[in-house]
């Protein structure tokens, strides 16, 4: 079918390539399977983990490049950079606690940290800032924003009234005491999940998410139970009959919790896919007979628990426009077609991720061979 205009708007494919570089990658693809006769659009974006500032200063170059010294997931002072605009500023997660940062998988999963963030907010809440976003996804940390909460000044009793610090003793948690005099937020906070995972129960942060960060089986079963009993207090602080939070708390090992805790009506969640399709347009740019090419480093079924790759699937359904997804690699694909998924292609025929080195070509080669055969 000829198409007239394509548009480009593909996550990162994590630990291969960025998503201006899969973008232009694709871009390569369709030129050499179509030549110059359609309008290609590249928007490369993100689903509020890995790459979500990179891809918003992209959509709105004026934001201003600030930097900060801050302690990362093992405790050790990292420079990083975040976004600021007339009383807003915009942090990356993964920027501070990112678990690709040498060493992080060397110190267990459960003395890692959250405070960091906690201290970011603290500082930037100083500076008569007015709103605060956050992109969650992409951390080595799953503790459920227990440093986050320290650095706060709460604390944490046990049934002796003794302090919990660490999340082994974590489970044994029964009482949250608020500091005497601070006000803990003083912005509006709007977080944004890359995924809408619960924080609890098989999909949330310890069970799924933990294994992946190198948490052991009996490591995973702490996590669950400490996360389990922050959950509850937190909800008994904040006057809440609910623990299971919002969809997307379990995003970056559940460091949203003590913002939800704290800050009431001024904190929200939402899905970071979402965010950067609102910041990039597309939903006004796309008409139906359109052709809209995504694509990840993996798509599975992870994908459908409020992946980019996923927003633009159900984007292109509502408006009427075709789409394709080219990823590295896929799986699952009964999942997916179940899901009504358009024409999955992937660049590894074995279901691993292609390296870095050749996935420029590969992909414009998929891409080419995709158009051919649409």
């Amino acid at each position: 079918m000829y198409r007239s205009r394509i548009f480009i708007a593909p996550d990162k494919f994590k630990g291969t390539l960025s998503a201006k570089q899969a973008a232009h990658a694709m871009g390569l693809g369709v030129l050499s399977a179509l030549g110059n006769a359609v309008q290609i659009f590249e928007l490369p974006l993100a689903d509020g983990g890995e790459g979500s500032l990179t891809t918003l200063r992209s959509l709105r170059p004026k934001l201003e490049l600030q930097v900060n010294t801050l302690p990362d997931a093992c405790g050790r002072n990292r420079s990083v950079c975040y976004l600021m605009e007339e009383g807003r500023a915009y942090f990356e997660s993964a920027r501070l606690l990112s678990l690709n940062f040498r060493n992080n998988r060397r110190l267990p999963l459960i003395d890692r940290t959250s405070r960091g963030l906690g201290r970011w907010v603290r500082h930037i809440q100083t500076q008569q800032t007015k709103e605060l976003f956050i992109f969650l996804g992409g951390t080595a940390v799953c503790d459920g924003g227990l440093g986050i909460l320290h650095e706060f000044g709460f604390r944490l009793l046990d049934t002796k009234d003794r302090p919990i610090y660490s999340l082994r003793d974590l489970p044994n948690a029964r009482r949250l005491i608020p500091p005497d005099t601070v006000t803990p937020i003083m912005a509006d906070i709007k977080m944004f999940s890359d995924v809408a995972n619960p924080l609890l129960g098989p999909t949330g942060a310890p069970q799924l998410f933990a294994p992946q960060k190198g948490a052991s089986s009996s490591e995973v079963a702490l996590l669950e139970d400490g996360l389990q009993q922050l959950s509850l207090l937190w909800a008994e602080f904040g006057g809440h009959t609910d623990t299971n939070w919002l969809d997307g708390v379990g995003a970056g090992g559940g460091i949203a919790l003590p913002f939800l805790g704290m800050g009431g009506k001024r904190v929200t969640l939402d899905s970071g896919a979402l965010f950067f399709l609102e910041e990039s347009g597309l939903a006004q740019m796309i008409r139906p007979g359109d052709l809209v090419l995504t694509g990840e480093g993996r798509t599975d079924a992870g994908t459908l628990t409020g992946k980019l790759v996923d927003a633009v699937v159900r984007l292109c359904r509502r408006i009427g426009a075709d789409c394709l997804v080219v990823s590295g690699a896929v799986a699952d694909r009964d999942r997916l077609d179940a899901a009504d998924y358009p024409e999955i292609f992937a660049v590894s025929k074995d279901g691993s991720v292609p390296s870095r080195k050749v996935a420029v070509s590969e992909l414009s080669h998929t891409v080419a061979r995709a158009l051919g055969s649409s």
